[in-house]
């Protein structure tokens, strides 16, 4: 532990530094505290006290109005079955015939999938079947007749299979614009029914992988409504129950917020740097 007679040796009142250095009482508490300038090339500015602390203090304004200033998150409800409400549709690709009954809406070149965009949001939609490992891209349905359907891989050797589902191998992956939240994902029968419906014609919902951005975020089960909430930018379901498929009747979307004064905190920083150019320049 340092102690007093550690700086000021046998009584002398003139204290010393940490290599032996006698210091004048005058140099360390005359005055206020300001830079001093290592001898050494490539010195470091150390700025004074009172720049130092109002720089901080403008950085803490900064940074708290960015909190309170966020700019709101884009979000909407995308729908892909009919019925008493809006209908969400594909912006192109769409082939003049599914092979299927009623009104239904299927891609022209799988490939491409289908676009949709609302509110600042937009992704497109692609079915696959998988080989092992490869996949390759299938018939995507929008499934509006009957009412209670939605998006899923069509089975293009048997059209009245119109889910994703995992006899087939199938999968249907969403890729947004930009990292989003998804949540409130409602899930159909391939037998334009709930979930939930005793009575499953064409096999019950079952279960699904959900892959994230490439990785695997967990086994789920397909039901009327799943609250949970993800995070990415790819979403892909894939089918795996054995005699079951789904439809994916709607989901809700919102983007991630920018802090409205993000760019402001961005500015003011630049412009301290440089202000600190100029003074170490003069």
């Amino acid at each position: 532990m340092l102690q007093c007679s550690d700086f000021f040796p046998d009584g002398n009142l003139e204290p010393i530094d940490f290599n032996g250095n006698t210091r004048k009482l005058s140099n360390v508490f005359n005055g206020p505290l300001r830079t001093r300038r290592p001898a050494f090339p490539g010195r470091v500015l150390v700025p004074e006290w009172g720049t130092l602390m109002t720089t901080l203090r403008l950085i803490a304004a900064a940074v708290a109005a960015a909190g309170f200033l966020a700019v709101p998150a884009n979000a909407a409800t995308f729908i892909f079955k009919s019925g008493d409400v809006f209908l969400d549709t594909p912006t192109g690709n769409v082939a003049m015939d599914c092979g299927t009954i009623g009104a239904d809406l299927c891609t022209d070149v799988d490939a491409n999938g289908f676009q949709y965009s609302k509110d600042g949001i937009g992704f497109t939609a692609t079915a696959y079947t998988y080989d092992g490992m490869d996949r390759e891209a299938t018939q995507l349905i929008q499934d509006i007749s009957p009412a209670n359907s939605g998006l899923a891989a069509l089975s293009e050797m048997d059209a009245s299979q119109d889910q994703t589902q995992f006899d087939s191998m199938e999968s249907i992956e969403f890729v947004f614009d930009a990292a989003v939240f998804l949540t409130n994902i409602e899930f159909n029968s391939g037998g334009d029914r709930d979930c939930s419906a005793a009575s499953q014609p064409e096999g019950p919902c079952g279960f699904f992988e959900l892959w994230i951005d490439g990785s695997l975020e967990g086994t789920f089960e397909a039901v009327d409504l799943l609250a949970t909430v993800f995070f990415g930018t790819t979403f892909e379901f894939r089918a795996v129950t054995p005699g079951a498929g789904f439809t994916i009747a709607q989901f809700e979307v919102s983007d991630v917020p920018l802090p409205g004064a993000l760019p402001l905190l961005l500015a003011g920083l630049a412009g301290l740097g440089f202000a600190s150019r100029r003074k170490k320049a003069a």
